[in-house]
């Protein structure tokens, strides 16, 4: 082979191979995409562009190899620029509890931060509340919500006209079930709330209301009440005959036979004069009586002892446990009530009326699941999504924010660590475009 051709051969080769190179990083660079980031990120994988940390923290956290550790770019996006790399040696992937473990962080990302940094420690919470709040956010309740209020409108019509006899029904026959075995059950409690009525009497009508009696309300009264009083007695008075109580008083003690001339006039004097009178007086009186109730509850003393009253024997617990008690057994332990309601459901009409219900009702009740869950057309939530991989395949529970600080928290080659005060979501997106090739794949 002439050395002309070889010579040729590869510089032709090497032309080329330049060139498409130069091709390829134009285009990565003009796109941005996560193509050029996740290349970048490898090459410093396999050259070693990294450091490796002590990280520290004042109390134990809940830890695990492979844990990531993210930062916040200018563009506002996180990205995965370390991982929890050991605990105390141990090759174990399991959770643990620690205080001390190592961590590596590529050398572009500290560079990058221009001075000190600490890492902020971040958690998935695991309670029934954060999964409701997580499948169904605000936003989603407010569309669920629209949606329900649209479908209703199209069919509570047909559906009520058909279940409101089977609902009226089965209340009146649960009412009957609870009301037949409810005196059975509070005679059954009676010391119980006698107990009770003992206490709050000694507790609070004898040691605060008869003083507040005495000392805010009565005052109240005479001041209101006495003009009325006094003004109904003058009425009275003048209509009042002594000439007609007096010689029947010297009547009734003569020997004379018949007796009771007193109590006759008196009788007299009620019936036809003195009811009349006071009847004519009502809307006064009821004036008088609103303004004595209404002085009262605007009285400070009053109001603050109603008040922490009130709220003592709504949390009490002894009261609580009781009413619970007759609630557990005139509903959730009535066998009446159970037999009852069980021999309503079924009954023919009430089986057809949820039929009808079920029918109409079923497509809406699918369309709901797919906006929380979602569907095949479209795939999975995000929020959902976000559940399953926190909840069943254990993923996104833990991880770490590089944050800045203006304390030397570098020092000795260690990081200081702290518990983030603010919750936030997990921040990487779940397709994995942004995963770190340093994420360990668990099998």
């Amino acid at each position: 082979m002439n050395k002309r051709h070889v010579i040729l051969g590869v510089t032709f080769w090497l032309v080329a191979a330049a060139t498409t190179w130069l091709v390829l990083r134009a285009e990565l660079t003009a796109q941005s995409s996560s193509v050029a980031s996740l290349t970048g990120q490898v090459g410093q994988w396999i050259s070693g562009q990294n450091s490796s940390l002590r990280a520290v923290s004042e109390v134990s956290l809940q830890v695990k190899i492979g844990d990531p550790i993210f930062v916040i770019s200018d563009d506002g996006l996180f990205r995965q620029v370390g991982l929890l790399t050991d605990i105390d040696g141990s090759v174990s992937k399991d959770p643990r509890s620690a205080k001390d473990f190592e961590v590596v962080i590529y050398d572009d990302a500290t560079n990058a931060l221009d001075g000190n940094y600490r890492l902020e420690y971040h958690t998935t919470p695991m309670s029934l509340d954060w999964v409701v709040r997580t499948m169904i956010p605000r936003e989603r309740q407010k569309e669920i919500a629209q949606f329900i209020a649209t479908e209703w409108q199209q069919h509570q019509v047909v559906i009520m006209t058909e279940m409101r006899p089977v609902i009226k029904d089965g209340i009146r026959t649960a009412m009957k079930a609870v009301e037949a075995e409810l005196p059975t059950i509070l005679k059954e409690h009676r010391d119980e709330f006698q107990s009770l009525a003992d206490r709050y009497e000694t507790e609070i009508i004898k040691a605060e209301v008869l003083p507040l009696v005495k000392s805010e309300i009565l005052p109240i009264v005479e001041e209101e009440a006495l003009p009325v009083v006094e003004e109904v007695g003058r009425a009275l008075w003048k209509r009042v005959s002594l000439w007609s109580f007096a010689w029947r008083f010297l009547y009734d003690k003569s020997p004379l036979p018949t007796k009771d001339a007193v109590k006759e006039e008196f009788q007299r004097f009620v019936d036809e004069v003195a009811l009349p009178e006071l009847r004519s007086r009502s809307d006064q009186f009821m004036d008088v009586t609103e303004t004595i109730v209404k002085r009262s509850m605007d009285n400070p003393k009053i109001k603050a002892a109603m008040k922490r009253n009130f709220k003592r024997v709504a949390e009490d617990p002894e009261l609580h446990k009781v009413v619970w008690s007759v609630v557990r057994e005139a509903v959730v332990e009535n066998e009446t009530l159970r037999a009852e309601l069980e021999l309503h459901l079924k009954a023919q009409e009430t089986k057809s009326a949820m039929k009808l219900a079920g029918e109409r009702l079923e497509p809406m009740v699918r369309d709901i699941g797919d906006m929380i869950f979602g569907s095949r057309d479209t795939g999975i939530t995000p929020e959902f999504s976000r559940i399953l991989r926190s909840q069943i395949l254990q993923k996104d529970r833990r991880w770490f924010v590089i944050v800045p600080t203006d304390v030397d928290s570098k020092s000795h080659g260690q990081l200081t660590v702290v518990v983030a005060r603010e919750p936030m979501v997990y921040p990487m997106g779940f397709g994995g475009a942004e995963q770190s090739p340093l994420t360990p794949v668990e099998q």
